[in-house]
Formats: C-alpha cells, structure tokens, sequence
C-alpha cells in the first residue's frame, strides 16, 4: 500500500494526474468520435470521477449549450441519409431514436429530425417542379 501512495505522489508531482486535462480529452474524443448530448458527456465525465466543478469548466470551453444543437442536426442529418431507403416515417422514427440513444433530449431530437424532413420534402418537391 505505501509503494502505491508513493507512485500516486510522484505521479501527481510529474503532473501525470491532471483531471482538467483528462476531462478535456475526453470531451474531445466524444465529440469527434462518439458525439453524445452534453448531459451525456457530463453523466461520463462523472462516473469518471470528474468533479462537477472541473466538469463545468470543460464543457463550458469545449462544448457549450450552444453547440448541442448544431451537432444534434448534424447526426440526424447523416442518420437520415443512411436510412434514405426507408419510408419517411421509419426514417424520422428510427433517427429520433439514434439521438434519444445518444443522451439528446427528445424534444430536441424530433425538433431537428423534423426540421431536416420538412427542409428534404421542399428540397425534393423543389426539384420536381424544375
């Protein structure tokens, strides 16, 4: 047990223990390769070990509330396409549940999912009378 307290200092005085850098990490991985909702990265970042305090800092400079929707749009937006084939309802149900599985608030899954429909429906309707 000391050898271990021993390593955990040494470790801490090297600044090899960083939790601001950790929490920075992994909310950049998250939000290049697994984008979740905020509340998603908040819930991780927690059961990490991550205090709130540090948490909020992190999310705050890295992912803003203002950036959950811009990226909520933009996994619908791919989701939708990749279920091109299905019909419109599938298609919206299938990709509202792809980000309610992400952390994304329901309200704001099919408020984007429904907004790209109805942009894709003009689009399409556009195109057909040219």
């Amino acid at each position: 047990m000391e050898a271990v307290e021993e390593t955990l200092r040494r470790a801490e005085a090297a600044g090899l223990l960083d939790d601001t850098l950790f929490a920075r990490l992994w909310v950049e991985d998250r939000l290049l390769y697994h984008p979740l909702s905020r509340r998603a990265v908040k819930r991780e970042l927690a059961e990490k070990g991550i205090t709130t305090e540090t948490s909020e800092q992190v999310m705050e400079d890295l992912y803003p509330p203002e950036k959950e929707k811009p990226l909520a749009l933009e996994l619908a937006q791919a989701r939708l396409e990749r279920y091109r084939g299905l019909g419109q309802q599938r298609r919206m149900r299938r990709t509202i549940a792809y980000l309610t599985r992400r952390g994304f608030a329901f309200s704001l899954a099919s408020h984007v999912v429904r907004m790209l429909v109805e942009e894709l429906s003009d689009r399409e309707s556009g195109e057909l009378s040219d």
